[in-house]
């Protein structure tokens, strides 16, 4: 939730600045990216901070997909349903976590 609330901090004010959705949820996904790592491995799933290189690339792989989803999940409430912009992130949100905490649990740490 940590990610998550920091995601959503960068998005708004990069979305107040830019007003561009696109450009607030791709930059609030990016500092996701970086503190879903670190937590999710510490914290969530009680492991050292060692990792392999395999395990980082279905990291990215796992999170790409969710950065793709929750992007077009966004993307169509605001500009196809034209739900505001908050509300479309957190249906994108929803989606974002459930793939991650999966992606993660089921293939990227699993071995651990």
């Amino acid at each position: 939730m940590i990610s998550a609330a920091l995601n959503f901090s960068l998005y708004i004010l990069n979305f107040v600045i830019s007003n561009n959705i696109i450009l607030s949820s791709v930059a609030g996904y990016l500092l996701g990216i970086i503190t879903s790592f670190y937590f999710g491995e510490m914290w969530v799933f009680n492991l050292s901070n060692i990792f392999t290189i395999s395990e980082l690339v279905r990291y990215l792989i796992v999170y790409f997909l969710g950065r793709l989803g929750m992007t077009l999940i966004i993307f169509l409430l605001n500009q196809d349903l034209g739900i505001g912009y908050k509300l479309s992130w957190i249906g994108g949100i929803l989606f974002s976590i459930s793939n991650n905490y999966l992606g993660f649990k089921y293939i990227v740490f699993k071995e651990k």
